[in-house]
């Protein structure tokens, strides 16, 4: 690249390359480098915060749920890859009642008493719960009940069965009678 400049009464032609070398197109400078770097660092940092809170909202719902419903039958809590999550209150092949965490946490109607909504969280992306799913396929039934005590504990984990490429678990009010997995 050049240009023309006007001096006194003649005109001269500079190449910017002498006086401003420019680093080559395919190679970024360092401090290029450095920025991305440090976006994409702040970018997995808000990634994980994301996930943390997602799964924070698939727990408190799983609590909420069994807490306010009460089962009578078998509960089941279903975590699908895709980030939906499901409770059921399921007699064998009945289902008597079902909530995902979605309607649950905009407030819902249970036995003519209203849930109340969930003002005090932002409803997680959807990609956040893609995350939090996949986080939680990956857990112990340790962890799990961990998160969700006092309230209730895993009583059976069926992973995959029942819930293609995701995780299917019965859960009970009170303590755990085994379902390691």
């Amino acid at each position: 690249a050049s240009w023309v400049q006007r001096v006194g009464g003649k005109y001269e032609r500079h190449k910017a390359a002498a006086r401003f070398p420019a680093p080559p197109r395919d190679q970024p400078t360092a401090r290029a480098a450095e920025e991305y770097e440090g976006c994409m660092q702040e970018v997995a940092e808000q990634e994980g915060r994301a996930t943390t809170a997602a799964l924070d909202c698939v727990f408190r719902f799983i609590r909420e749920w069994v807490s306010t419903t009460h089962p009578d039958a078998d509960a089941f809590v279903e975590v699908a890859r895709d980030g939906l999550i499901v409770a059921k209150n399921q007699a064998g092949r009945n289902v008597d009642w079902m909530h995902d965490m979605k309607s649950w946490s905009e407030g819902v109607t249970f036995n003519e008493t209203p849930t109340p909504k969930w003002g005090d969280v932002q409803f997680p992306t959807a990609s956040a719960l893609q995350r939090a799913a996949s986080r939680f396929r990956e857990m112990s039934v340790e962890e799990i009940n961990s998160r969700l005590a006092p309230v209730l504990t895993v009583q059976q984990d069926y992973g995959e069965t029942g819930c293609e490429e995701g995780r299917r678990l019965e859960v009970r009010e009170g303590t755990s009678l085994g379902g390691k997995r």
